[in-house]
């Protein structure tokens, strides 16, 4: 494999003395946290599955503090992210299964193995986001009929990919990208609303049933997220990010809710439905009247 020699005086290149020393130095602390005679009891307690919703948590922190424009707390929850990569890989090396370097090894071999339009012999650039993208399929394609896996994945069938575990709507993405490669898809977006507004109405009809019934109730809704993930999928949207965004905008909004009521002496533990109704209509006439003067 070719490797493109990199200016080390760019400033778009780290300083990789200092990062290796740093790195080591990371890897030697969780090593000692892991250590069975003097390390951490919590530490020494883990393994990959107690880990799981640290990895989940940080993950999440992370893609939220990314669209803040927050270098200094996105610094700090990269971290935190590196932390959950570095324990897990100290796991495995204490169950003698692999290690930080085999993880490291790993993953560069494949970004180099996956862009040979920037690391094979000859490369001259040119390429389009296009024709990465098809380059990129047509290598992950190569790498799953090479490996020993790729029997045990196919009797599987056409959605094996979508069966690992990942939050949900970006389980629907997975899935809806699959279902467009054999053309079990909707044309366009209009199409997609449609059905997204298909689901409202079943959800609808069940929800004005005398007695609804909760476990229909429960899947007709759970269509409505699903359709909703697809269309968030044609408009080039990531649902994930986009309910992301939304949770922000309610938190925003409603701690400049709390300023208003506390410069007018009200208690939110005790007002009323129609002034909390009020407070929250002037915090949206105030978030206007910003955006039209900007």
């Amino acid at each position: 494999m070719s490797t493109k020699p990199l200016d080390a005086t760019s400033p778009r290149v780290p300083d990789t003395a200092a990062a290796a020393h740093a790195f080591a130095e990371f890897c030697q602390t969780i090593a000692a946290l892991r250590d069975p005679t003097s390390g951490c009891p919590w530490d020494l307690q883990q393994n990959h599955a107690s880990l799981r919703r640290y990895m989940i948590e940080e993950a999440y922190e992370a893609v939220e503090v990314m669209g803040e424009g927050k270098p200094t707390e996105l610094c700090e929850e990269l971290g935190d992210v590196l932390l959950q990569v570095v324990l897990n890989a100290q796991v495995a090396l204490d169950e003698q299964n692999f290690s930080i370097v085999d993880v490291i090894k790993g993953i560069n071999s494949k970004m180099r193995r996956r862009h040979p339009h920037v690391f094979a012999p000859g490369a001259e650039g040119g390429a389009t986001v296009q024709s990465v993208h098809a380059k990129w399929d047509q290598i992950k394609a190569a790498e799953k009929a090479a490996s020993s896996k790729a029997t045990t994945k196919t009797s599987e069938g056409l959605f094996a990919a979508a069966q690992g575990k990942q939050p949900a709507m970006a389980q629907a993405v997975t899935i809806g990208k699959i279902a467009a490669k054999i053309r079990f898809d909707w044309d366009n977006t209009a199409e997609v609303w449609r059905q997204v507004c298909s689901e409202v109405d079943e959800l609808a009809a069940e929800l004005e049933q005398p007695k609804p019934d909760g476990l229909k109730v429960a899947e007709e809704l759970g269509d409505l997220y699903f359709s909703l993930a697809q269309l968030s999928r044609h408009l080039g949207l990531d649902p994930e990010i986009v309910a992301l965004d939304a949770n922000r905008k309610f938190l925003r909004r409603f701690a400049a809710l709390e300023a208003i009521a506390s410069g007018q002496g009200i208690d939110l533990a005790q007002a009323s439905r129609e002034q909390l109704e009020a407070l929250w209509q002037a915090v949206k006439r105030c978030e206007k009247q910003l955006s039209s003067k900007v």
